[in-house]
C-alpha cells in the first residue's frame, strides 16, 4: 500500500512538470501600450501640473491659461484643473 502511495505521488509530480513544460501559459504578463510611430526618440517630455505626469509634446493636450500654453495629459486632467483652480479662487 506504501509504495502504491509512492507511486502515486511521483506521477502526479510527472504530470504537473509535463503540463508546466508543455502547456502555454494562461497568464500573460501585462504589456504596455506600444509608443505611437509619431512619438520620436529624443521627443521633449511635458509635466502634467494635475497628475504630474509626463508625456510628449506631440500627444499632449494644449490649453491658454493666463497667456501660456499648459500642457496636461488628458482633456479630463485639464477640466479637474481648471475646476481645481476655481476651487481655489473662491476660497481666497
Amino acid at each position: 500500500m506504501f509504495r502504491f502511495i509512492i507511486l502515486l505521488v511521483i506521477f502526479y509530480l510527472l504530470y504537473r512538470a509535463a503540463k508546466m513544460l508543455f502547456a502555454p501559459s494562461e497568464k500573460q504578463p501585462e504589456r504596455t501600450p506600444p509608443i505611437p510611430r509619431e512619438i520620436g526618440r529624443g521627443e521633449d517630455l511635458v509635466e502634467d501640473p494635475y497628475c504630474h505626469t509626463y508625456v510628449p509634446v506631440s500627444v499632449a493636450y494644449r490649453a491658454h491659461i493666463n497667456g501660456k500654453i499648459v500642457y496636461f495629459c488628458s482633456q479630463g486632467c485639464f477640466e479637474n484643473y481648471r475646476s481645481q483652480k476655481a476651487k481655489d479662487i473662491t476660497k481666497e
